[in-house]
């Protein structure tokens, strides 16, 4: 059970089977920052059966397992990630006493909200980080979300000055276009080309890399640990960061991957098509090719940006400029007091 002297606090609901990806890394960052503020920093996950014990999250942080029927304890939730299958959940979160705070529920994906959710959210305070997502859920659904910045702990970092790696850290997932990479390592000395982490999608890394395995099994440095040390180990030794997402409803706005690039001093390498996304407003179009990021299309633009080793100090501290704003953001306003 829940300790009764938590239930007057925001409870931290991780609604998702999977504890990694951009999801897990924006819960690590939040958690860190309002820890700084003496708050609670315990997820609480929904499974089958409730434990006392509590179990490790990452980045060092803690999580434990609740049953549904103890969410009738949960005064103030919070809701960090969801997904459809914990549709139930929602459900027993509405039955709270009328009169008590909004839950919250932030919205990562605009796939975490269909037909079936609406009904369940409607007195739900939503929170959307990208202003493409809070444009299509306006658009599709007729949601009202407020927009924020992704929180960002500004954990200590590694720098270098020898850099001369490009590095992927993003999941290897159909949107992530890892398969790019792959093509443009085929054309890059083994000294240039991109190491690639990331937790893979075994149906991707089947179905889209299976004619470049050989290639993938080279360049794959598996899982990397759960910790922004473990994190910063890694870029320290990167000149680049290269994510080429495509996200359908989705873009020009800023994901971890950029942000974790960003902090510890490594120029991005984004698809252009992130940074075009033609249903959102220039003027919420963060990234600018050739001002505080480098772009490409295809696995030869890659290829020769990589190869050309230019100079990227201009472009890093230009990307720098976008991270107060993060560091600043006011995500404490949503707890309850």
């Amino acid at each position: 059970m829940i300790r009764t002297s938590l239930t007057d606090e925001t409870q931290f609901l991780y609604l998702h089977r999977y504890l990694y990806g951009g999801a897990t890394t924006f819960t690590a960052h939040l958690m860190h920052m309002l820890s700084k503020l003496g708050r609670n920093n315990i997820v609480l996950r929904v499974c089958k059966t409730s434990e006392t014990k509590l179990r490790d999250f990452g980045y060092g942080l803690n999580y434990m397992n609740i049953s549904k029927n103890v969410l009738s304890d949960i005064d103030h939730p919070f809701i960090v990630i969801f997904k459809d299958k914990f549709l139930p959940v929602l459900g027993s979160l509405n039955r709270k006493t009328k009169g008590s705070s909004p839950t919250v529920m932030v919205i990562h994906d605009y796939r975490d909200i269909s037909d079936r959710v609406l009904p369940f959210i409607t007195d739900y305070k939503l929170i959307t980080m990208r202003k493409s997502v809070q444009n299509f859920l306006k658009v599709k659904y007729g949601l009202n979300s407020d927009f924020m910045y992704h929180p960002f702990y500004p954990y200590p970092v590694i720098i270098k000055k020898s850099r001369s790696r490009a590095v992927s850290i993003s999941r290897i997932s159909f949107e992530k276009n890892i398969d790019i990479i792959l093509a443009a390592n085929k054309m890059l000395d083994d000294d240039l080309s991109v190491m690639i982490y990331g937790c893979p999608s075994r149906i991707y890394v089947h179905k889209t890399l299976g004619s470049a395995k050989a290639e993938f099994n080279k360049c794959y440095f598996g899982m990397f640990q759960k910790s922004f040390s473990a994190l910063t180990d890694i870029l320290s030794q990167a000149k680049f960061v290269v994510d080429l997402s495509i996200l359908k409803h989705d873009g020009g706005g800023t994901q971890y991957t950029f942000l974790e690039a960003i902090h510890n001093k490594c120029a991005l390498i984004l698809h252009r098509k992130w940074l075009e996304n033609k249903d959102l407003n220039p003027s919420y179009r963060d990234f600018r090719e050739g001002y505080n990021c480098f772009a490409v299309d295809n696995a030869k633009e890659l290829a020769d940006l990589i190869r050309r080793d230019q100079d990227t100090m201009k472009i890093v501290e230009n990307a720098s400029k976008l991270l107060n704003r993060h560091i600043n953001s006011t995500w404490s306003n949503l707890l309850h007091p």
